[in-house]
């Protein structure tokens, strides 16, 4: 009787450990996937980012340029046919001085 339980529990538990290896290997193969995944996914999109970066210096070179073009462009005459009038009033500066007195808490 013993050696009938001891010959099923050892067919039980051939399949189960088998079960059990196939179970831990397709974990470790789904982790695989999945971290390799994501960093497939950081790498593209550090890709996208720098192209985007290179997209965007180009454009603020761009405008720097038509900045200073334009800035070039202006002068007093230009200034003044499109409305500019100088003031004559001489500007009036106001200084607040800072309080000397100190007072101690005690």
């Amino acid at each position: 009787m013993t050696q009938y339980v001891q010959a099923k529990i050892e067919t039980m538990e051939q399949p189960m450990t088998a079960w059990i290896f196939l179970s831990i290997a397709f974990l470790f193969i789904s982790a695989y996937v999945y971290f390799v995944n994501g960093a497939i996914t950081y790498i593209v999109a550090t890709k996208n980012m720098h192209a985007e970066i290179a997209q965007l210096a180009s454009s603020v070179g761009n405008l720097e340029g038509q900045f200073l073009s334009t800035k070039t462009e202006i002068n007093i005459e230009y200034a003044r046919s499109i409305g500019f009038i100088e003031s004559l009033v001489e500007p009036t500066y106001i200084a607040k001085r800072p309080s000397i007195s100190l007072s101690f808490n005690r």
